[in-house]
């Protein structure tokens, strides 16, 4: 019962948070005035790329393949590096609000539209991850039926960002990174100390789980192709960590809080594979994204395990709320305000609207996939397919030749071929390939081969294009 009310209490309490902030400026509700150094945005970022994908996702890989899981988010602090170092600055500069207003300034408004709608789309999927990990961590903690314990979550986190916007996500975000932080060191404390000794780990586990950087289940076309491209470019082109750039004070604060943020996932991407390794060895046989919420229930005592569970709701919350507000915002404003010559404050009130469209799309999503890393993979795959490529070929525009008419194919083949590749395992593609032979399409048709095709499309349709149509 003392857990509950803990529990409670911290939905109470960011629900309070947003209703205190339900009344602000479009540019506080959109980037949070502008005015936040560099320990605020760093702890945000932080607190952003530490959701589900690396609470419940890292922890679940840990636990299924071993130390290679660390990669998922390795490589986005990784990709972090040359954003610091090469873009974070160029982009606050812009003074923009959302990712497609860089595409809009580069290539025109009709390029923006598109790239717009696969952001939605794509963190719809991605969302909808964060969902599903809160909604297992409940059903962890008390006996709720998974959709009961779903819907839960996204009410709560729906409704505190709707009324929040980006003022309240920024000021929360540093006291859930530190209530996390704390709960994974408690946690994994109580996880070995259950079984004697870190050696009493290493005997329980298989040898191949303790193999890195690659295994025989992980190898390095998943190292050096896979990941990088699919995980890693959402890092270094994403609307969720140009969000937290763009409430930067300045550019300088953004870069240093980039390059802060990157330093800070190493260590922690380490920890969080280590626990899922060792919850391995204290529970074999279980699912392994259940490895979290288990650890949790059976080792850690009542009281104590609920102040915990809330440091990592507060992690997934921390991500959700930040990719809810950025797609709401890019929705609104790159894809239905510009049809509407209305003012700042109706485009806030058609943000409100848009939120509650794609949270709950992201909920119905939540309902059906049901599985975190599957979730976020439908979204990076979108996205990545469709609009990272024509935005960092926005920032060198003229060296690379690259018009507008080439980026706006780029993102429209790009993206609807990751789409149709997601629909039914891949039924379009099937059909394509077919014609190439029986060895060629089993050998392409592995989702790690299907993922990629949307970004080689998108790069020659965008190249051969530009230098066809100069315009």
């Amino acid at each position: 019962m003392i857990d509950l009310i803990i529990i409670a209490g911290y939905f109470s309490v960011m629900l309070f948070v947003g209703w205190r902030s339900r009344r602000q400026s479009a540019e506080s509700y959109w980037v949070a005035e502008r005015r936040y150094h560099t320990s605020r945005v760093t702890a945000s970022l932080v607190a952003t790329i530490f959701g589900a994908s690396s609470t419940m996702g890292i922890i679940g890989l840990g636990y299924s393949r071993g130390l290679t899981g660390a990669w998922w988010s390795l490589i986005g602090g990784i990709a972090l590096i040359p954003f610091g170092m090469f873009l974070a600055s160029r982009v606050r500069a812009l003074n923009v609000y959302t990712l497609p207003d860089i595409l809009k300034n580069a290539y025109g408004r009709r390029v923006a539209l598109p790239a717009g709608l696969m952001i939605a789309l794509a963190w719809c999927g991605v969302i909808a991850a964060q969902l599903i990990a809160g909604a297992r961590l409940l059903c962890g903690l008390v006996l709720l039926d998974f959709q009961f314990a779903l819907g839960i979550v996204a009410i709560v986190f729906i409704v505190y960002t709707y009324w929040g916007g980006q003022l309240s996500v920024i000021r929360t975000d540093f006291w859930q990174l530190i209530l996390f932080i704390a709960g994974l060191f408690v946690s994994l404390a109580f996880l070995i100390s259950s079984q004697g000794s870190l050696d009493a780990v290493w005997r329980h586990v298989p040898p191949e789980h303790l193999r890195f950087p690659v295994s025989s289940a992980f190898g390095w076309y998943e190292v050096l192709v896979f990941y990088p491209l699919i995980v890693g470019l959402p890092y270094l082109v994403g609307p969720d960590i140009y969000s937290r750039v763009l409430c930067a004070r300045n550019d300088r604060v953004a870069r240093k809080s980039v390059l802060f943020a990157a330093a800070a996932v190493i260590p922690l991407s380490f920890l969080l594979v280590f626990f899922g390794v060792s919850a391995r060895a204290q529970f074999p046989g279980i699912p392994a994204e259940t490895a979290l919420p288990e650890t949790l229930s059976v080792l850690i005592p009542a009281g104590l395990r609920g102040l915990i569970v809330a440091g990592f709701l507060g992690a997934i919350m921390s991500s959700a709320d930040t990719c809810l507000i950025s797609a709401s915002t890019i929705l609104s404003l790159n894809v239905i305000c510009p049809l509407h010559g209305t003012s700042k404050e109706q485009h806030l009130r058609i943000t409100r609207g848009a939120l509650l469209a794609v949270g709950g799309a992201a909920w119905l999503i939540a309902g059906l996939q049901q599985g975190i890393i599957s979730s976020l993979l439908l979204g990076y795959t979108v996205f990545v397919g469709g609009v990272v490529l024509p935005t960092l070929a926005s920032f060198y525009r003229k060296r690379l030749k690259i018009t507008s008419t080439g980026a706006f194919w780029a993102i429209v083949v790009g993206g609807s071929t990751a789409i149709l590749g997601k629909i039914r395992g891949g039924i379009f593609l099937k059909g394509v390939l077919t014609s190439n032979g029986e060895t060629l399409l089993q050998h392409l048709l592995g989702p790690q081969y299907l993922s990629i095709l949307p970004i080689i499309l998108s790069l020659v349709v965008m190249v051969v294009v530009s230098r066809a149509v100069r315009s």
